[in-house]
């Protein structure tokens, strides 16, 4: 297992190194405006703008409130659980181009938020399917190239997202 783990490690180290040394001025720009998207408040627009726009329904509104419920606990109990330092902290010469929200970095709750938005939204308009995965994926790449997280924290708030989805999607 601790062979395992120290693979990831040294994975995620080696992906963040490349990612960061592609930083640019017009690039981080960009970055620090997508990472600002998946904060939450365009997450609390867009089902609002939804639900009222579309004929999404209640059933609609509380699956993802459910699954916004179901990703955040969990979310805060696996940082709890884990306490992986974030890069900026843990590896010299990361330096984090935005502050992050907690000490912890496993997993990334942008990252997770993004998946059930992109999930939810994409069930009530499936034309926005595209868009609304392109922006996920932003999110979690903003992330890992702001120096918040490691690739491997995006790929479980990948997991930790769309489990929070299907698990409301079946309850409700």
């Amino acid at each position: 297992m601790e062979q395992i783990r120290q693979r990831i490690i040294g994975w995620d180290e080696s992906a963040i190194l490349r990612i960061i040394a592609r930083r640019g001025k017009g690039l981080t720009r960009l970055m620090r405006f997508v990472t600002k998207a998946g904060d939450g408040y365009l997450w609390a627009m867009l089902s609002a703008a939804l639900f009222f726009v579309t004929d999404a329904g209640s059933d609609w509104l509380l699956t993802g409130l459910l699954a916004f419920a179901i990703e955040l606990s969990l979310y805060k109990t696996i940082k709890q659980l884990t306490t992986r330092k974030r890069p900026c902290h843990a590896m010299p010469g990361i330096q984090n181009l935005v502050e992050p929200p907690d000490e912890f970095s496993f997993p990334s709750g942008h990252t997770a938020a993004a998946t059930v938005a992109a999930l939810l939204f994409s069930a009530a308009l499936p034309a926005l399917a595209p868009v609304m995965a392109a922006l996920a994926l932003l999110i979690g790449v903003s992330r890992v190239y702001l120096g918040v997280h490691y690739p491997s924290d995006v790929l479980m708030g990948v997991v930790l997202g769309s489990s929070s989805y299907a698990l409301a999607s079946f309850l409700v």
